[in-house]
């Protein structure tokens, strides 16, 4: 009888381990989707696509430049409130080609939240105008996963870009 009790228990746990590393795979998954689509619809001028992978319009999205720290009151810190509206307006509204590259990307969740952190440079005409790190926070929604808070750092390229001919 003991044998029996010892066995279910360990099919048990075994099916809820295997249970759990798929929803774990599923969700990651999931979150690369949503990082390849905020990659794409900036490469394509996606306005519409990229408005649908955030929370809401209100979402937190802070910038810090480091270089633009002088001081300690707030409009010295180097930290540049702005919205993903606004980041997205002017991409659409550029004639440039704008591109946001990702690597090294770490993504921890619980199938709930999770949080997103990734080495990043943004090129613009193929000029690596800046770089830096970025995080995100996501939750997952009915609607699937989206981004609720945006923080990223900002070292300017110190070499000015090509001249246009």
């Amino acid at each position: 009888m003991k044998i029996k009790i010892m066995i279910a228990t360990f099919i048990m746990t075994f099916s809820s381990i295997l249970y759990a590393n798929e929803r774990q795979e599923n969700a990651l998954e999931e979150i690369n989707e949503v990082i390849e689509a905020f990659r794409v619809s900036i490469i394509e001028k996606d306005e519409v696509r990229f408005q649908r992978l955030f929370y809401d319009k209100s979402i937190p999205w802070l910038g810090v430049l480091g270089h633009k720290r002088s001081g300690t009151l707030p409009s010295q810190l180097g930290v540049g409130p702005g919205s993903y509206v606004q980041f997205i307006s002017w991409i659409v509204s550029t004639e440039e080609e704008v591109e946001e590259k990702f690597w090294d990307i770490k993504i921890l969740t619980d199938n709930e939240i999770a949080s997103v952190h990734f080495k990043y440079s943004l090129h613009i005409d193929g000029y690596k105008n800046n770089w830096g790190d970025e995080a995100w926070h996501l939750v997952k929604t009915g609607d699937g996963w989206k981004i609720s808070s945006v923080v990223y750092s900002v070292t300017k390229n110190p070499e000015p870009p090509p001249e246009k001919i």
